[in-house]
């Protein structure tokens, strides 16, 4: 009975470190971010979400500048970025994979792309997959599969968007897809292209 104590709490700390990830995703891609903006994107009240980025900020992932009684954040530049980066992508994918459509979508991808593939999705599929009206997905590299079948698997119409290679993304489309994105594949080669 102790073991199963034991590896319940390895599981619980598990979970609330991942979950301390998710705290600094408001801030990625931007400048300087209101500690009550990022309170609101994370739906916590101001003590909770601040504790969180002190914490942050003493580990030097992000910098603090307070303005009067204002108190911004953002993250620091520093040689371990695209792994923080990385980790807060990964564990939004993560927690987004709870919509049925977009898991269904990670699946068919991480099943059917090659390696050298990279994939995201994007748009209003992001935020509510279920109400969108279509998924947005960019695939970078040679593809070879029906489209169709995941149109089918999800009973929705997916707009694709395949390109050689990163930079062949139009600025516009660029600026879309870093302010509503879901990186399912090629993480570190797209995190710093947004950049």
């Amino acid at each position: 009975m102790r073991k199963l104590k034991y590896y319940g709490y390895i599981y619980n700390n598990m979970v609330n470190k991942i979950t301390s990830w998710n705290y600094l995703e408001p801030l990625l891609f931007k400048d300087w971010v209101h500690l009550s903006e990022i309170s609101k994107a994370m739906e916590k009240n101001h003590s909770v979400v601040r504790q969180h980025l002190n914490e942050f900020e003493k580990r030097g992932i992000l910098e603090r500048k307070n303005l009067g009684k204002m108190t911004f954040y953002k993250i620091k530049k520093n040689p371990l970025l695209i792994d923080v980066i990385s980790l807060v992508e990964k564990s939004k994918l993560i927690k987004q994979s709870d919509d049925l459509h977009i898991k269904e979508v990670v699946d068919f991808l991480h099943n059917t792309l090659s390696e050298d593939n990279k994939a995201a999705i994007f748009g209003s599929s992001v935020k509510d997959a279920k109400k969108a009206g279509d998924i947005d997905i960019l695939l970078i590299g040679k593809i070879n599969f029906d489209i169709k079948q995941l149109e089918r698997n999800i009973n929705k119409k997916v707009h694709l968007i395949n390109v050689k290679k990163l930079e062949d993304v139009s600025p516009a489309l660029k600026e879309e897809i870093k302010s509503k994105h879901l990186i399912v594949q090629g993480c570190e080669e797209i995190i710093k292209w947004l950049i």
